[in-house]
């Protein structure tokens, strides 16, 4: 088996928990429901500082984190398997498809039985085109990230222009808001059976909504490979100035965008009838502008004299990042759920801090785990899938 980084482990193990904390707050609403669920009468002003807090630091800006580890994973991988002489790239390409198919097969099922919200299947589909770059070196990947880059700003603005030329209504109407409502009680109270059809619904909206943001996601996929092709993240002590350049830009570039994205969520949260501005739907879409901080962040952390007991804590997590994402998603159905303990309806605080002890959890049990096995149930069928056999390097 090939040597894991645990930098790039720690990373993904740390995104679990950003990525958990924004999913809970949405698993018992639907697509057209505010993203952090609805402000109860009842609630409390740590209510409105969870949601605020995790739509500016969080919401939107996690599963880039993802997208970028994915590309990681796909550079460092491809070239393993060139390098073990198992063949052409064409056989490299065969292998690699295999593993997109499982990513696939396995997100589809997970987003129409248990969390809508799946992003396994669209990161399969968007993993596709980076097909044409096995085998390329760092410039050739230069060249694609601003192909990609060039398309995700067409995307972009288009997007922008259609909602300005749009002009949606002020607001939903009362029959629209109490839709909202009644999809809740289907998610929160209903059983199971009665939560398949609005998750199918609502999975079918989550993937069409893909067409617009695809092209980001290669973008971050070649951005993830190129920094892994150069080394940046591997020997991040050799590369401290470039991380702080990065830092610094994406604060400065995403931390406004991401404020003005955090007061529309407070305010839709409180009135669900509320419909984003065009400036709103902008700055959701450039959201992501501030997950390099957090890459960069990772990369400097572990240059410091404390980052290797941070790193070596976190890794674990995120060795079996793909078995914790789905049991987060089981644990949330268990819950949150009618099908459960039905205590969707608690507040976004009480929630937030579920989330954290459900994270905790894995945590330590990631850590008991690997002492008796090198890989988790998820990552065993994907690796059997792929390779043909569960011990192939």
């Amino acid at each position: 088996m090939g040597e894991r980084e645990d930098v790039i482990d720690a990373l993904r193990g740390a995104a679990l928990l950003g990525i958990l904390l924004v999913n809970i707050q949405s698993f018992a609403w639907g697509v057209s429901a505010p993203s952090m669920g609805v402000l109860w009468d009842d609630a409390t002003v740590l209510d409105s500082l969870t949601i605020y807090l995790t739509s500016l630091f969080l919401e939107y800006k996690i599963y880039p984190i993802f997208c970028f580890c994915f590309g990681y994973g796909f550079a460092i991988m491809a070239k393993r398997w060139r390098l073990a002489s198992i063949g052409d790239d064409a056989v490299v390409k065969q292998r690699y498809q295999r593993r997109l198919n499982f990513m696939l097969v396995l997100g589809l099922s997970h987003g129409s039985l248990i969390w809508f919200g799946d992003i396994l299947a669209r990161y399969a589909l968007a993993g596709h085109f980076l097909v044409t770059y096995i085998g390329k070196g760092p410039r050739i990947l230069l060249r694609g990230i601003k192909r990609w880059g060039s398309i995700t700003v067409i995307f972009t603005v288009t997007g922008g222009l259609l909602s300005a030329l749009s002009s949606p209504p002020a607001s939903l109407t009362d029959g629209e808001v109490d839709e909202i409502m009644k999809v809740f009680d289907v998610y929160a109270r209903g059983d199971y059976l009665s939560t398949m059809l609005p998750r199918l619904y609502d999975y079918m909206w989550v993937l069409a909504s893909w067409l617009l943001l695809f092209p980001q996601a290669v973008l971050i996929f070649l951005s993830g490979a190129f920094v892994a092709q150069m080394g940046w993240l591997r020997a991040p002590g050799n590369h401290v100035k470039k991380w702080r350049i990065v830092l610094l830009g994406s604060l400065m570039v995403g931390l406004p965008l991401s404020i003005v994205f955090a007061n529309h969520a407070l305010d839709w949260a409180a009135d669900p009838a509320l419909i984003p501005s065009t400036a709103t739907s902008l700055a959701l879409m450039l959201a992501p502008l501030l997950s390099p901080a957090y890459i960069a962040s990772a990369a400097l952390l572990a240059t410091r004299e404390f980052g290797p007991l941070v790193v070596r804590a976190l890794a674990p997590m995120g060795r079996l990042a793909l078995t914790n994402y789905l049991m987060q998603s089981i644990l949330m159905l268990g819950i949150l759920s009618g099908a459960g303990f039905g205590l969707a309806d608690q507040g976004q605080f009480l929630i937030a801090l579920i989330a954290v002890g459900m994270w905790g959890l894995q945590l330590g049990l990631s850590h008991l785990y690997l002492r008796q096995f090198q890989q988790g149930p998820a990552e065993y069928c994907w690796r059997l899938y792929t390779y043909r056999t569960p011990s192939a390097d």
